[in-house]
């Protein structure tokens, strides 16, 4: 599965567009977590799906499946678990994810830019509120 930026704006638009896309843009940025980890933050397994079938994000790096000895040092049960496997599984973004991260970084250092006050000039001191006598 290819992860370069699709050919159809279209379904790039679209991608972002959905808030889970957005938030799970923003809480990876530049680093890897853990599907575990992500989960922490309030996504559920379908929003991590989503994003893995949208090309979103990837995992980091092959997964490995624990052997029964690694198991018994963690205290968990003799037999695979293939479920905590999967839980530990780092995730990243992939080009889409990053390319939606930038452009959400370019949007908001635009948004701070027009939230600028403006230069007022004021005749009297603005600590003054009405006439002192």
């Amino acid at each position: 599965m290819s992860e370069a930026l699709p050919t159809d704006m279209n379904t790039l638009t679209e991608l972002m567009r959905k808030p889970i896309i957005i938030r799970i843009v923003s809480i990876l940025d530049i680093t890897s977590l853990s599907i575990l980890e992500l989960l922490e933050y309030g996504l559920t397994l379908n929003d991590v799906n989503y994003s893995m079938a949208n090309r979103v994000i990837s995992y980091d790096e092959p997964r490995q499946v624990l052997l029964a000895e690694d198991y018994s040092g963690l205290g968990i049960h003799q037999t695979p678990d293939y479920y905590y496997n999967f839980l530990r599984s780092k995730v990243k973004l992939t080009e889409i994810g990053l390319y939606i991260l930038e452009t959400l970084k370019g949007d908001q250092s635009r948004d701070k830019s027009f939230k600028t006050p403006e230069h007022q000039s004021y005749e009297v001191d603005p600590r003054h509120v009405g006439d002192v006598r």
